[in-house]
């Protein structure tokens, strides 16, 4: 179940703590989930694994692709107003939906699992992203400008100005 919920955190952390910093969920964060979803996806058709997840966690394994494809067909000069609210669903609850494929896929004797362990690495994802959400929100606290600038990303509105910290 660890496994499952570190390639969860992974998948969420970077997206919710943008969207605290930025208000916005970045294409690199929806390209990520994208990668590892459609990942899983092949590898199940390529092993032939099908009966590992229910029809849904297929549907969810291809929304990623959904995005792109929308994000292809949608006119560049009016683009599709709603789009990135879609980035950021797909972002923030399909991490947490590809925990739980991934625990039902990595996890032999998962059924036989009681509920809350089942639900354990799909909560642990949930948290980090809310902490990791809050981060973002409250930068200011434990990062600077420089901190950003240094790292190759903007600096988000509201963050501490100074020097970046020494970190080692």
């Amino acid at each position: 179940m660890a496994t499952a919920a570190v390639g969860g955190t992974l998948v969420i952390w970077w997206p919710a703590f943008t969207l605290g910093a930025y208000n916005a969920v970045f294409f690199d964060n929806v390209l990520a989930l994208w990668a590892v979803a459609t990942s899983v996806l092949l590898s199940g058709v390529v092993f032939r694994s099908r009966g590992a997840l229910p029809w849904g966690g297929w549907i969810a394994l291809s929304l990623p692709s959904v995005w792109i494809i929308l994000a292809i067909v949608a006119p560049r000069g009016h683009g599709f107003p709603y789009l990135h609210y879609f980035e950021a669903a797909l972002s923030l609850v399909g991490a947490p939906m590809l925990t739980w494929l991934l625990s039902r896929i990595l996890v032999s004797d998962y059924a036989a699992l009681p509920l809350l362990q089942r639900l354990g690495a799909v909560a642990v994802t949930v948290a980090i992203g809310v902490l990791a959400f809050l981060l973002g929100k409250f930068n200011y606290l434990f990062l600077t400008c420089s901190d950003f600038d240094v790292s190759g990303n903007n600096s988000p509105a509201g963050c501490a100005h100074g020097k970046p910290f020494n970190r080692f």
